[in-house]
């Protein structure tokens, strides 16, 4: 382990790790075991990496983020172990190249990021999610994990992904819509099923999707509306529960 100190303050590069030389580390910040940092990447004060983790060059982590955190096996291995937390080392967590991670974010182990891609400030993103370029992911989101979220997402503030989700090409999810994936809404022996959503879709603020259901591509969802069943590409759906209202004219995009 090296220590660096700077005017009395405190970092951490665990010995095993990679820092190039152009990077920017700040104080109170701690690199693990088996992290890789490129290029022009900048690391705010109070950011901590567990291995193993790629930031790829000109990223930006923002204050308080923790990279990599363990998933609840790792965890208890690391309480019962006594392992410390920079020389633990769970599945690879991959943030592409010019993302911007604000500060308080979360990403759990096995997350991949793609390039020029964004989150805002306290994210919470769990285990194996894997979110493709130029997405922006908004403030005080939460995505439970195992989902896979294409190119171009825009999220808003406060939405909720839970487990086991697909969500396809440029879908916008307006501000605190909510994705459930529990239809007995029980801790029972069964299969967690998250909607498909496909290109393009569109859901207005506050509006909830029932497990397992298919939003066909350019379906739009008014907000607040309750989703309970399958729709057909480019259907305009409202209401509780959400009824077909139109299909979306040809010159909407």
């Amino acid at each position: 382990m090296k220590e660096y100190f700077n005017n009395s303050q405190l970092k951490k590069i665990h010995e095993d790790a990679k820092v190039h030389e152009s990077a920017f580390i700040d104080n109170f910040s701690v690199i693990g075991k088996g992290v890789e940092i490129e290029k022009n990447v900048y690391i705010s004060s109070g950011v901590k990496i567990y291995g193993k983790a790629l930031i790829q060059e000109n990223a930006y982590i923002g204050e308080n983020c923790i990279i990599g955190h363990p998933i609840r096996e790792h965890l208890q291995q690391l309480i019962r172990e006594k392992i410390p937390a920079h020389d633990s080392e769970g599945a690879l967590v991959n943030i592409g190249k010019r993302c911007v991670i604000r500060a308080g974010t979360i990403l759990y182990s096995g997350t991949s990021i793609g390039n020029d891609s964004q989150t805002g400030h306290h994210v919470l993103i769990r285990e194996n999610t894997q979110i493709d370029e130029k997405s922006l992911i908004g403030t005080k989101t939460v995505i439970d994990g195992k989902t896979s979220i294409a190119a171009g997402a825009n999220i808003q503030t406060g939405v909720y992904i839970p487990l086991n989700c697909k969500i396809g090409e440029n879908v916008f999810m307006g501000p605190h819509s909510c994705e459930t994936n529990d239809k007995y809404m029980a801790r029972k022996d069964q299969e967690l099923r998250g909607p498909v959503i496909g290109d393009n879709v569109s859901l207005g603020a506050n509006s909830v999707l029932l497990p397992g259901i298919y939003l066909a591509k350019g379906t739009m969802v008014g907000a607040g509306s309750v989703v309970t069943k399958d729709t057909e590409e480019n259907d305009i759906v409202r209401g509780n529960p959400a009824q077909f209202l139109r299909k979306k004219p040809k010159n909407w995009k």
